[in-house]
């Protein structure tokens, strides 16, 4: 089936245009917002002033080159742990008061995981995610940024009681636990060269998110039991007959999303508070870019079972194919203070996601009797 969407990708690209002329004028153009610089002296009240139900962020955002430099150096006034989730992070209250969420690193960038679920997250896929967010207009990621922060000088002085606490010393470098699932002084955060390297996600307006919902395609996260997706074909067509139509196709769009990351933690979604039209909001992107070698399929559980897609989803994704997505990824990745946030192999598979995306629509458009009954 891919060896075929190759032969043919041509033809197809050329029958659904995108409307950039070009690869190339569609990266400039998202890459002009990064990196001009001065368009505002007040980066958060701009980006509150983003936040709509239908978007986090607009198609073009002058100043968030502004947005994305004060969230990796302006100065941190509180530092605290977050006691939410089950996995190790602290909440930073920035200067201009701003609250942001920091990610650490526990992995490096070449380490390629065999277990996709019960490991710990991945500081760069919520960077890549944020990105990935504007290059498929879905704009849905929370603004994310990579950052070095030194415990000593930055975080220590302003850490509350909680947090200091939780804070040792480890041949010269800081360390930090918490009190999550997966916190514990066994398995702690160190600084590297008395530095941390981590995302800091900015957080969203207060009361902008409704209550968490259950994804249906969530996983059970118990070993050995299977979730009624995974063992039912008829899932989509029998249980999920009532289901919101435009919500639906949001949850495929985020699938899309997920696939492409290979995160394969979307077990709640949430959306915008009083908004029930709004897409799905794409927060902890955490769980993704785990392994560049492994393409989790059942990911596209939602697509595969419910067959259809929103006609601009599977246009952009028909452009963005033989090589444009991974052409687009690593020249935004490039900017971040963190940069290479990837390895060349991550970027080469969204590539290759891509192409199993658009087979499994194909196979679709067979089974449907033709595009008409699959592209909404």
């Amino acid at each position: 089936m891919l060896s075929t969407l190759y032969k043919h990708l041509p033809a197809v690209k050329a029958k659904y245009s995108f409307a950039a002329p070009t690869i190339t004028t569609f990266i400039a153009e998202l890459l002009e917002d990064l990196e001009k610089k001065g368009i505002t002296n007040k980066p958060w009240e701009l980006a509150r002033k983003w936040v709509k139900p239908t978007s986090l962020i607009p198609a073009r955002a002058p100043g968030l080159g502004d947005v994305l430099t004060a969230l990796s150096t302006a100065k941190i006034t509180r530092a605290d742990l977050s006691d939410r989730g089950s996995q190790l992070k602290i909440i930073l209250e920035l200067e201009g008061e701003q609250t942001a969420v920091f990610k650490p690193m526990r992995y490096p960038r070449e380490e390629n995981l065999e277990d996709a679920y019960f490991t710990f997250d991945r500081h760069n896929g919520e960077i890549v995610a944020f990105h990935l967010s504007r290059v498929l207009d879905m704009r849905m990621a929370p603004i994310t940024v990579g950052r070095k922060v030194s415990m000593e000088t930055e975080v220590l002085p302003v850490a509350t009681q909680r947090l200091s606490d939780n804070i040792f010393r480890n041949e010269g470098d800081a360390c930090f636990f918490g009190e999550c699932l997966y916190c514990n002084k066994k398995w702690p955060v160190c600084e590297k060269d008395h530095y941390l390297e981590g995302a800091v996600v900015m957080w969203l307006p207060k009361h902008y998110l409704s209550t968490e919902l259950h994804h249906p395609w969530g996983r059970t996260y118990i070993k050995h039991k299977l979730a009624q997706w995974e063992t039912d074909e008829n899932y989509c067509r029998v249980e999920l007959r009532n289901y919101d139509a435009r919500k639906l196709l949001d949850l495929i769009d985020a699938a899309v999303f997920d696939f492409l990351i290979q995160n394969v933690d979307r077990h709640h979604f949430a959306q915008a508070s009083g908004a029930p039209e709004s897409p799905v909001v794409l927060i902890d992107n955490a769980k993704s870019v785990g392994n560049a070698f492994v393409d989790w399929m059942d990911i596209l559980a939602p697509i595969l079972q419910c067959c259809r897609m929103r006609r601009t989803t599977y246009e952009k994704l028909i452009f963005l194919s033989g090589g444009g997505l991974s052409q687009a990824m690593k020249e935004l990745l490039d900017s971040d203070p963190l940069a290479p946030v990837l390895t060349t192999a991550h970027l080469l598979a969204m590539d290759r996601r891509i192409l199993h995306i658009l087979a499994a629509m194909s196979a679709c458009k067979e089974t449907k009797g033709g595009w008409a009954n699959v592209l909404i």
